[in-house]
């Protein structure tokens, strides 16, 4: 089991680059085992950092962040975390639904919403999952708060995804997911740094 920290900073568009400057000069200084900062697709202002540690100690002061229990580290040989375009999947549970076997059945599901999707997937460069530590609002969860699944895929490009999604495999696959009938957020991130290849500190 990997622990990862994902931290969003809000920018603009004109200071986005001074934003990542500054979050890799933190950072560095604070020795993550590894570390990739990129820029939403969908939302170019927004500044995400994806970083592992040996023991996680993000300075909150940075944005807002939580932790995610990985089933296998977002970094090193096949990590989805330092692909070109990383996909990140989040759905939402009650937290009083969530116990270990309930836990373990969602994880069986989603294996098998992939198995059938690899038959469509092309520039796939691999995933990890796992739940978020801390437990999370929304809106559509109500009386309590949510525990949280989190799949990180990674692609060579957004194209890439955007075929998947159009392919028959995926469109098979998806029931799987959506039976879970539970609220959820996608969302694409570009890496910008480093520019070719994981930092390991």
């Amino acid at each position: 089991m990997a622990i990862i920290n994902i931290t969003h900073i809000e920018g603009s568009p004109s200071s986005i680059d001074k934003t990542i400057q500054k979050a890799v000069k933190s950072l560095q200084e604070q020795a993550p085992r590894h570390l990739t900062i990129g820029t939403q697709i969908q939302d170019p202002s927004a500044v995400q950092i994806t970083s592992e540690w040996a023991s996680p100690n993000v300075d909150p002061s940075m944005g807002r962040s939580f932790h995610v229990a990985l089933n296998r580290s977002a970094f090193g040989p096949d990590g989805p975390a330092t692909a070109n375009v990383v996909e990140f999947a989040q759905s939402y549970f009650s937290a009083s639904r969530v116990t270990p076997e309930f836990q373990k059945q969602i994880e069986q599901d989603f294996l098998r919403f992939d198995e059938i999707c690899s038959r469509g997937a092309e520039g796939d460069l691999g995933l990890a999952f796992g739940w978020v530590q801390e437990e999370q609002q929304h809106e559509e969860v109500v009386g309590e708060e949510a525990k949280c699944f989190l799949v990180i895929r990674g692609w060579e490009s957004m194209a890439h995804f955007e075929r998947l999604v159009k392919h028959d495999a995926y469109k098979e696959a998806i029931p799987i997911l959506f039976a879970w009938k539970v609220p959820f957020k996608m969302w694409h991130v570009e890496r910008k740094f480093p520019e070719s290849s994981e930092i390991s500190v």
